[in-house]
């Protein structure tokens, strides 16, 4: 056997296979619709679609008209005119209704009526959920253009049009029709949705024959049949991206409303934190206001430097505050390394070339102890680079921190004697260390070990401030 026998061969039984679904086609309908002749190229997808329009359409038990009236009308909302046509002339007996030998033949005002139906409108469609959400029983197929007819047309025509936001539909259905039927009209829609969609694939499928005469005899039916305003609200694309928006729109307004929580979320703790700070200034600046009152009993230049000194002890407090995540703490160790360098530039001098070193592991202190313990770290650094002996070349002035289960101590140290005797019970700064220790509940020590000089705060970490 050549090769062109073979291929003959072939195309033979194609052919062959062709003309028996046709002629399964035409037992069905009483004709073959061109939309099972619209994939030439390939066969074999239509016949599988012929299965599905058996399963879902032909062979469904829903009655006959009330299955092709539905086609009919939801075929309304499709661009492509095919399938409209094609199934208005099924209704007037240009073949066969869901392939229904026995199909009543509907008359043209009957199929105009259809085509002619009101579009659902929000108020009409939930009071036509409601109706059907009150059903009691699952009732039967309803008659054509009685209530429930009509009530089934609507929700239908809402699931099928919205299916993503046709929740409601889909209960009040299953409520008055009961399981199983829902399920029929379910398979018969999405089968109607196929059929658009392929129509919308092939738009050079030719309306039959029949049809073109049929339309020439009935001005408004054609009319009717060749445009509808509501055509659009089926194209696959446009609803696709409809359902899409509104699935993004959904999203993004639950974002937005988390995004709204935590704004407001965080304004409540931004109003807390600005009231805190308002809280703290006020209290720091009270403390310069005191200090500058102080000092100007004796104004003289040093005096008004020493003033200065405090000032920025206190300034150092809310440097950090802004470092801060939390504006209530203070990060000590980091404050007393900034402080003692503040101090340290602000003291320098070739005569007395000392440097200051912090000894002291990380630790948070409410900022409220912050600001009189700066305030009297300033008072003993301050002395100690006044007071000090520059005995050993780079002999440091030294910090120190330690921290305990119940308290926390800050030591300064400084090679030298201390303060005389009658200086250091009656000196202003004297006098403000004192008052600030006892504002924060801590005690001080003093001591001279050897060369050095040792003063000790010791704050109780349960202090009233804290």
């Amino acid at each position: 056997m050549t090769i062109v026998s073979l291929f003959t061969e072939a195309e033979n039984a194609q052919r062959a296979a062709q003309e028996a679904f046709e002629r399964e086609v035409a037992a069905r309908f009483g004709l073959v619709p061109n939309f099972f002749r619209s994939a030439p190229d390939a066969p074999f997808v239509i016949h599988e679609m012929w299965r599905f329009a058996k399963a879902s359409y032909l062979d469904s038990p829903i009655p006959t008209l009330l299955k092709e009236r539905l086609f009919v009308h939801l075929s309304r909302f499709c661009e492509v005119r095919y399938c409209i046509t094609r199934h208005c002339g099924f209704l007037l007996g240009l073949g066969r209704a869901a392939g229904d030998p026995s199909a009543q033949a509907m008359t043209i005002d009957q199929v105009v009526r259809l085509l002619k139906r009101p579009v659902l409108t929000d108020d009409s469609a939930g009071a036509v959920l409601a109706r059907l959400e009150a059903v009691s029983d699952p009732m039967d197929w309803p008659q054509a253009e009685t209530a429930h007819d009509d009530d089934l047309f609507t929700a239908a025509t809402l699931l099928f049009l919205q299916p993503a936001r046709a929740e409601r539909a889909k209960r009040a259905l299953r409520v008055a029709l009961g399981g199983e039927k829902y399920e029929l009209l379910i398979g018969l829609l999405t089968f109607i949705r196929s059929a658009h969609y392929w129509t919308l694939m092939h738009p050079d499928l030719v309306i039959e024959d029949d049809l073109k005469e049929l339309m020439q005899q009935h001005e408004e039916l054609a009319r009717l049949l060749s445009y509808d305003a509501d055509a659009s609200q089926c194209e696959m694309g446009t609803r696709l991206f409809e359902e899409l928006e509104y699935l993004r729109d959904l999203n993004e307004r639950k974002e937005l409303q988390e995004a709204k929580r935590a704004l407001e979320e965080k304004d409540k703790k931004k109003d807390l934190m600005m009231r805190e700070v308002d809280h703290r200034v006020k209290n720091s600046l009270q403390i310069v206001s005191s200090l500058l009152h102080l000092q100007a009993k004796g104004a003289a230049a040093s005096q008004f430097h020493n003033a200065a000194s405090r000032v920025m002890a206190i300034a150092a407090v809310h440097q950090q505050l802004h470092k801060s995540d939390y504006v209530g703490t203070v990060p000590l160790d980091q404050y007393l390394a900034d402080l003692s360098r503040e101090i340290s530039a602000a003291s320098a001098s070739p005569a007395r070339a000392l440097s200051i070193s912090v000894d002291a592991a990380p630790l948070a202190i409410p900022n409220d102890i912050a600001v009189p313990l700066g305030l009297i770290v300033n008072e003993l650094l301050t002395n100690a680079i006044q007071h000090s002996k520059p005995i050993a070349q780079g002999e440091p002035i030294r910090i120190a921190v330690s921290s305990a289960a119940d308290r926390f101590s800050v030591s300064v140290s400084d090679p030298g004697s201390g303060p005389e005797l009658k200086q250091s019970q009656t000196g202003l700064g004297t006098r403000l260390m004192d008052a600030f220790v006892q504002q924060i509940s801590a005690t001080m020590t003093r001591e001279r070990t050897g060369s050095r000089y040792t003063v000790t705060v010791t704050v109780p970490h349960n202090s009233p401030l804290q």
